[in-house]
Formats: C-alpha cells, sequence, structure tokens
C-alpha cells in the first residue's frame, strides 16, 4: 500500500491535471520509503500506477536512479486531438460557421439618394441593402421591393430613409445554426452580430440554400454510386454464394436481396474472382476495386457530417465516379 504522501501527490496530478517532475530514487522513496528497485517493489508500483491510470516518462525501472521522471496521467481520447476539455468543443452548429455570417456588409446611410442605393444593388446584384450609420446598428433595409412600394405609393421624397423597412432580423453569432434558419426563411434576411458587436452578413435563403446544397450533394452521389453498383449485381448472382463469401457478419443482419449489403461488402463480392467474372465488367478489376475503396473512405468520412464543409478532392471524386458509372450504365 502506497504513503499517504504518495496518494496525496496521485490527488493533486489528477484534480490540477498537472504533472509532476522528480528523480527517480524520490519517487520510489515516496512509494514506500523504500529506494530499491526489486521485481516486488516494481510491481506494486506498476500495479498502483495501472490502477489511477497514471504513467512515469521515462520508465523508472531502468537507468541511473537519479535521473528526473515525470509522473502524468495517461492520455484520454478525446474529441478532436487538439480538444483539452469538453468547453472547446461545441456540439451545437452556430451561425458563425456560414461564410456570408462574416462578412462585412456593403450599406447605405439613410440620407444617401435612392440613386446610390440603385447604383449599389445593380452593380453588386444586391436585392437589398442594410440602411447603416455606423458598424454596430442596421437602421433598415432598403429593396427593389420596398423602391416599388414606394413609388406606387407615390412618395416624393428622394431619400433612402422614406423607402426602408423592418422586415430583417439581427442575431447573435452564437445563434444555433438550426434557429438562425428558420429565422432566415421567416423574414427573409437576417444580420449577425459579431464578438465586437459589429454588424456581419446580410444572410439571406440563397445563402442558405447554397450552403445546404454543398452539404447534401456528397450524400446524393454516394447513393447514386451504390444503386449503380447495386445495378451491376442485380440477377447476376446466386444468394446463397454470396452468403457464403460473405460468411458471418458482424451486424448478424439477414442478406434477403443486393439491397441489404453494406458498401464493404458490394466490395468484397467484386473482389472475388468468380463473382467478377460472372459479372463481365470491361473494367481493369484492380483499379475499380482500389476506387471503390477509396470511395468507401470518402463515404465513411461524409456520415461524419460538419457543418464545416467537406473536402473539395472528395466531392470531385465522388463526380467522377458517379458519371463514370452512369456513362457506362446508359451506353452498356
Amino acid at each position: 500500500m502506497p504513503r499517504p504522501e504518495f496518494i496525496d501527490l496521485v490527488n493533486r496530478i489528477k484534480k490540477e491535471k498537472k504533472s509532476r517532475k522528480m528523480s527517480k530514487r524520490d519517487f520510489i522513496w515516496l512509494f514506500d520509503w523504500y529506494e530499491k528497485r526489486t521485481s516486488g517493489n516494481v510491481w506494486r508500483i506498476n500495479e498502483f500506477l495501472e490502477q489511477e491510470k497514471l504513467e512515469v516518462v521515462p520508465n523508472f525501472q531502468n537507468g541511473w536512479i537519479d535521473h528526473e521522471i515525470e509522473i502524468r496521467e495517461i492520455d484520454k481520447v478525446k474529441i478532436t486531438h487538439d480538444c483539452k476539455s469538453e468547453d472547446e468543443f461545441d456540439p451545437i452548429s452556430r451561425l458563425s460557421i456560414l461564410p456570408a455570417a462574416s462578412k462585412n456588409p456593403t450599406s447605405i446611410t439613410k440620407e444617401s439618394d435612392l440613386t446610390k442605393a440603385y447604383h449599389l444593388m445593380w452593380k453588386n446584384n444586391f436585392s437589398q441593402l442594410p440602411v447603416m450609420n455606423d458598424s454596430r446598428k442596421v437602421l433598415g433595409i432598403i429593396s427593389w421591393e420596398s423602391i416599388a412600394k414606394g413609388l406606387i405609393a407615390k412618395k416624393k421624397s428622394n431619400q433612402v430613409k422614406d423607402f426602408m423597412t423592418n422586415d430583417f432580423k439581427v442575431l447573435n453569432h452564437n445563434t444555433s445554426l438550426f434557429e438562425a434558419i428558420k429565422e432566415v426563411f421567416k423574414c427573409g434576411v437576417i444580420f449577425v452580430t459579431d464578438i465586437d458587436s459589429t454588424i456581419k452578413g446580410p444572410v439571406t435563403t440563397f445563402d442558405v440554400n447554397e450552403e445546404y446544397i454543398e452539404k447534401i450533394e456528397p450524400y446524393i452521389l454516394l447513393e447514386q454510386i451504390e444503386n449503380f453498383i447495386r445495378l451491376f449485381l442485380h440477377d447476376k448472382l446466386i444468394l446463397k454464394d454470396i452468403k457464403s463469401v460473405l460468411k458471418e457478419r458482424t451486424d448478424n443482419k439477414k442478406i434477403e436481396s443486393i439491397g441489404d449489403l453494406t458498401f464493404g461488402e458490394y466490395i468484397l463480392v467484386l473482389e472475388n474472382d468468380t463473382f467478377w467474372d460472372i459479372l463481365n465488367l470491361p473494367f481493369i478489376k484492380s483499379d475499380f476495386v482500389n476506387e471503390l475503396h477509396e470511395i468507401r473512405n470518402i463515404r465513411n468520412r461524409v456520415m461524419h457530417f460538419s457543418a464545416e464543409g467537406g473536402d473539395d478532392k472528395d466531392l470531385e471524386l465522388l463526380k467522377t465516379m458517379s458519371n463514370f458509372l452512369k456513362d457506362y450504365h446508359n451506353n452498356c
């Protein structure tokens, strides 16, 4: 049993999340007033360290007895390799991840002439402009629609302030993305207050659609690739033979049709020489299978959905494979 002083050291290391350094001699002595590295003593120390999830670096068992060692907690698995605490990982996707939510808006002052509003919106292909006299407050928005309504109402003014509306909302950059999207579709346009209270945006339905079309595209392409592989196998192979090749499945799910196979199992079927000969595909087997392994790796990455976007190279490979399989299917 280790001394109370040693247990106190262990508790401080765990509580403070800080390692401690000392000589090997002091470490062994602190454990139980015994400085010898006998097999029994080393075994007791290692057993206690394992129980407490601690490690000694470098190993205290070998080398000069007065060399310095470090006693520390064994690294625990983290969500990401650079995440040191739960507070550093946000499980909620925030409004701030949208590119449009970090852009400085092109704005116009309320005293400006309508001609300037026409020019800015036409030149930049904007449907609206925020009316701002400083970088921290949106006074209103002016749009082609609000201008048209003003002209129909025969307003005599030619100033922006008389044609602006309050059809917008300002949200904090930490607003959940889900809640922000609902607000975008409700009022058409939102602005974002940054960490320093400056206004960013605007975020429109176009920005949301553009962002999520990009998110959805890999899933659609993967489904198309998988469906083409299913077509290649359809009505070509005997179910009993497929089962014998795949043997036991880890999920214990019965195989009754091609649709019951996983993507990895499609590859196992295509790797089989007998099946490959039956399918009579006009591809180089090794190349095609290697490409499917690459698609499978991309599939695994895509399934770990990230609101921050995916890899452009992965997307290009998915497009290439999907188009290739489609062309073959349409021409075979």
